[in-house]
């Protein structure tokens, strides 16, 4: 896990929590899910080296589905080229990665464009989440109207 430390430009690490998983990459099935979430960490540091990864969130995307990602997940989304073109957030120390991929990055609480809904940190998980349930209630992303706009942008953070 990692939190922010007064004075530290960046975050510490802490211990975390052992969870088990019950399925593996090569398990996964995208027909059987409505979403992907992109955690951050440390974790998408190294998961956007496996190709199995990439080609869920590849497969997720050209199948129509919501894409989630926070903090450091961002980085996922570049790696599998889904993000150019797209307004997106994430932690300010992933943002060239973003902007290198082609997003424009904005210093927002929450992004929504089209299927794709990120945020910074886990200090703006209510505008993130209220996005992801927003999202996930409205049901499928493909059956939006046609002249929507598929941009939203929440909760403005400039005053940090």
């Amino acid at each position: 896990m990692h939190d922010f430390e007064p004075g530290w430009d960046t975050y510490k690490e802490s211990p975390g929590y052992v969870v088990e998983s019950h399925l593996t990459f090569d398990d996964v099935r995208v027909e059987e899910y409505e979403a992907v979430l992109c955690i951050g960490g440390r974790a998408p540091e190294y998961l956007r080296n496996d190709r199995r990864v990439l080609s869920i969130l590849q497969k997720f995307d050209a199948a129509g589905k919501w894409i989630f990602a926070i903090c450091h997940g961002v980085q996922l989304l570049a790696s599998a080229g889904l993000i150019d073109g797209k307004r997106v957030t994430c932690y300010e120390h992933v943002r060239l990665d973003a902007e290198t991929c082609g997003a424009t990055w904005l210093k927002q609480d929450s992004v929504r464009d089209g299927r794709i809904v990120t945020a910074p940190t886990w200090q703006e998980h209510a505008s993130f989440y209220r996005d992801v349930f927003a999202c996930l209630q409205q049901g499928d992303p493909m059956s939006q109207a046609v002249g929507s706009n598929p941009i939203r942008v929440s909760s403005a953070s400039a005053s940090r």
